[in-house]
């Protein structure tokens, strides 16, 4: 399995960095690249429309608010990845929280660093957005 880390660290509380991404259904709300969400299976499958016009199916697999964290899988997405498992947390740190996005998953074919450079330009933009989101 190939892994993708992406650590952002924030001034604001955890609590508060959870209210915002802690929503399964509400990337869009700030992640720049995210059109909208439609949700289905009682708010466990979310369909992510991107700006560029395509979509992913992700499933949600745990969440939890005692950990600020979820757990889904992409089902269907452009990037050239299978038995992707990506982990949304957010815990407190000194002087405020750290948020860590990240994914395991097998590449398709040669696509590795391909899919390994997209997955962190995604995680790593939506984070810097989340900072202007919780600080604009």
């Amino acid at each position: 399995m190939t892994e993708v880390r992406v650590v952002q660290r924030l001034a604001n509380p955890a609590d508060l960095v959870w209210a915002m991404i802690g929503d399964f259904g509400g990337l869009h709300r700030w992640h720049p690249q995210v059109s909208r969400v439609d949700l289905s299976w009682e708010g466990r499958i979310r369909t992510v429309h991107y700006v560029d016009g395509s979509r992913a199916v992700e499933r949600l697999e745990a969440r939890s608010d005692a950990m600020r964290r979820y757990v889904y899988v992409v089902v269907d997405s452009k990037v050239p990845v299978n038995n992707c498992r990506a982990t949304l947390h957010v815990r407190d740190s000194e002087g405020g929280s750290a948020v860590m996005w990240s994914c395991e998953f097998e590449p398709l074919g040669d696509g590795e660093a391909g899919a390994c450079k997209t997955l962190q330009a995604h995680y790593h933009e939506g984070l810097l957005a989340l900072v202007s989101a919780l600080n604009g």
